[in-house]
């Protein structure tokens, strides 16, 4: 270590292993296979068609050679489009054959049909608006007092237990 340098707090290293972890998990859910650059830049121009509905510049770039594995940062993105649409069905704006999923993603025929669907996205109406206004998360209800008082009773009962 050179003089004038601080060591990394605590917090700096705990963001830094965040990181790492949070870009190892989209390694990991990245697809594998055989993608030629056709196939990835179909995908490129529905997802740059698709980002300014999340408010995004369209800016992803093209890809200039068939690759193996999408990159982590695109899987990103795709990840951000497959939540946004699991919620949008699950609240009823766009149906069921709209799901986007990264499974089974491993040749341009799964490419292009992951195209096709984020391009139709990019054209609903219904789902911009979805984006623009989401509804209010749904509160739970509250748990009666017996229900409450239930669990935290054997709760306290366990930690009598432990001391002794």
């Amino acid at each position: 270590m050179m003089y004038g340098q601080n060591k990394p707090s605590e917090i700096e290293i705990e963001i830094q292993s965040a990181e790492q972890e949070d870009e190892q998990g989209f390694a990991d859910k990245a697809p594998r296979g055989m993608f030629t650059r056709k196939g990835l830049n179909n995908l490129v121009k529905a997802t740059n068609r698709l980002l300014p509905a999340f408010e995004q510049t369209p800016d992803y770039p093209m890809f200039e050679a068939d690759t193996e594995q999408l990159p982590t940062d695109f899987v990103r993105v795709l990840s951000m489009f497959e939540g946004a649409v699991q919620q949008a069905i699950s609240d009823g704006v766009v149906g069921e054959d709209m799901m986007i999923s990264l499974d089974g993603v491993s040749d341009d025929q799964a490419l292009n049909l992951l195209a096709g669907k984020v391009t139709a996205l990019a054209q609903n109406k219904e789902f911009k608006k979805f984006l623009k206004n989401p509804p209010a998360p749904k509160q739970e209800e509250e748990p009666s007092m017996e229900e409450q008082s239930a669990p935290q009773a054997m709760n306290t009962d366990q930690l009598f237990m432990e001391r002794m």
